[in-house]
């Protein structure tokens, strides 16, 4: 059958069939004390639903103590039916098809064995026959079929270990079982009580298994985290060197999958403008790769998941039960094993920032699908970030990403710095809160100038003026080319009487300078924070002053009120 969950429902329905066809040949029942018959149901009850002890992954549930005596005590039918019943309705996070199942397929074991145990009487080889049916019953519908058909099935070999190790601890019961059929009175309910101490012994090996099981687990990820530390110091001395970025860059993804144990990753460059370029790659083929180049996020969209609640030391792990919404196209989903709540899931992202010393986040690493299939731990996010670290130092030692860095916030035509970076200086010295003044200017009659002499005159004119920008500021301010012929200039710790001496002093020079063409330029003032407290209000200032200046006949300064 194609669907699971039908093929489960349809063993269940033969596994049912089953257990009716050995009811009706079983006997009813051997003794009829009503109280020890309860005492064993709800030791029953109680040890199924919280009873469960674990050695690691092994795990043994510890009903078997009180539900094999009933079966020796009252019979193959009525412990089969109880302990159907006790499945059934366990006070445990246990769905219907698997209670059903669970409960039947005790059931089967029980009664099973009880009919073993029919065949050879009540005594020692009889209650050793029965025991061993209902263990390889048990083996044969648990570890066999029902966690081969969860996807939990290891191997025969693995199994029969445990088989082997749960066999030995139920062994405990057997003499108590035996002794308890042939007692009576007082003696019966002490023996009954003595089934507590193999249980508690089971318990107190099991805490110090776990605790042992734990101690090695620590010590394993401790050697493990010292081997990815003492790989990253080894290749931060490879990273320094001076190598193409994108040869670089694959190197960063090369080792963050083969040596910090993660099966795809994203190595992403952060330009200046805010645009975003995977650059870098492993464990995906070429061609997902440049889907993924072609569609990437925007800047806004990173950032607007990069929140406290997602936070994973500096970094950002997005679970997949926060249901964002990426295109298909955006993002790259492997081949992934999910197996519980821990495991790593498909839309699971983990995002490591890469910032430069200004605060500004310059590259970003998007590993996938850790190699230990769960969820990452700070641990594993701790080493990514020791890495990026040394991939920070790479970047920053790389000529090449200085020159990418720098083209993409220079205007290419006059070596300004370029309206979105404009706007990115403008931000900063408002947020420092100090004071400052701005210039908005633009060449008188422009459109005439291109329409009289062409746009390659008009090319140099706007040289001209830049080249005239830049030697009138002083280190520290900030000229930019905002948009076509107008410019704009950030005059540092500077009052609206400085700032237009200056202004005055650029105009002249650009009138009396000696250009292919004469020109003359229009210039606006605002301040902050006297004329605007926000980027914007300040740029709308400088424009409406800059509008005034035409107005009143060009070639001339002019402030916003």
């Amino acid at each position: 059958m194609k669907d699971k969950r039908d093929f489960l429902i349809f063993s269940i329905l033969i596994l049912n069939l089953f257990y009716i066809l050995l009811l009706i040949n079983g006997s009813v029942s051997r003794k009829d004390d009503l109280l020890i018959f309860f005492i064993l149901l709800a030791a029953s009850y109680v040890s199924h639903s919280f009873g469960v002890i674990r050695f690691g992954k092994f795990s043994v549930s510890l009903s078997f103590f009180f539900l094999f005596p009933m079966l020796v005590l009252f019979g193959p039918i009525i412990t089969s039916i109880m302990v159907y019943l006790i499945v059934l309705f366990q006070y445990a996070n246990v769905d219907i098809p698997r209670r059903i199942y669970g409960g039947v397929q005790y059931a089967i074991a029980y009664s099973t064995a009880g009919f073993a145990l029919n065949y050879l009487g009540i005594s020692v080889w009889g209650i050793i026959l029965a025991f061993f049916v209902f263990k390889i019953i048990n083996f044969i519908l648990v570890d066999l079929f029902l966690y081969y058909y969860y996807g939990r099935y290891k191997d025969l070999k693995t199994s029969l270990k445990y088989l082997s190790l749960e066999s030995g601890v139920f062994s405990l019961a057997l003499p108590m079982t035996y002794f308890i059929y042939f007692s009576s009175g007082y003696i019966t309910y002490f023996i009954i009580y003595t089934l507590l101490f193999p249980i508690l012994l089971t318990y107190l090996l099991s805490v110090e298994s776990n605790a042992r099981i734990e101690l090695e687990r620590e010590r394993d990820a401790l050697s493990k985290n010292v081997n990815q530390l003492k790989r990253v110091l080894e290749v931060s001395e490879m990273l320094k060197s001076n190598v193409p970025l994108v040869d670089l860059m694959m190197k960063v993804a090369s080792i963050i999958q083969k040596d910090l144990g993660w099966e795809y990753v994203l190595v992403s460059l952060v330009k200046p403008d805010g645009s975003i370029d995977r650059i870098a790659y492993a464990g995906i083929s070429e061609k997902d790769f440049q889907r993924l180049r072609q569609n990437p996020p925007t800047l806004s969209f990173v950032k607007s998941l990069m929140r406290d609640e997602f936070k994973i030391s500096h970094s950002y792990f997005i679970p997949e039960e926060a249901n964002v919404s990426l295109p298909d196209e955006m993002v790259y989903v492997g081949k992934y094993d999910v197996k519980d709540i821990d495991s790593w899931k498909d839309r699971d992202l983990l995002w490591v920032p890469i910032y430069d010393k200004s605060g500004r986040m310059i590259a970003y690493i998007s590993p996938d699908k850790p190699v230990s299939g769960k969820r990452p731990k700070i641990e594993d996010v701790t080493i990514l970030e020791i890495f990026a670290n040394q991939v920070l130092i790479a970047l920053e030692n790389s000529s090449e990403f200085e020159t990418l860095q720098e083209k993409a916030i220079r205007d290419q035509q006059t070596g300004l710095y370029n309206h979105t970076e404009f706007y990115n200086r403008l931000d900063k010295f408002v947020k420092s809160n100090g004071k400052f003044a701005l210039l908005m200017m633009d060449i008188d009659d422009f459109k005439l100038i291109n329409d009289s002499y062409g746009h390659q005159m008009g090319d140099l004119i706007i040289e001209y003026l830049a080249d005239k920008i830049k030697n009138s500021i002083r280190h520290g301010d900030i000229a930019a080319r905002y948009g076509g012929d107008e410019f704009s200039v950030i005059l540092n710790d500077i009052d609206k009487t400085t700032a237009r001496t200056i202004a005055e002093r650029l105009r002249i020079s650009v009138a009396q300078g000696n250009p292919p063409v004469k020109i003359t330029i229009s210039i606006g003032i605002a301040a902050y924070p006297v004329d605007s407290l926000s980027s914007n209000g300040i740029v709308a200032s400088a424009d409406r002053a800059l509008y005034l200046a035409k107005m009143r006949g060009k070639n001339q300064v002019s402030f916003s009120n």
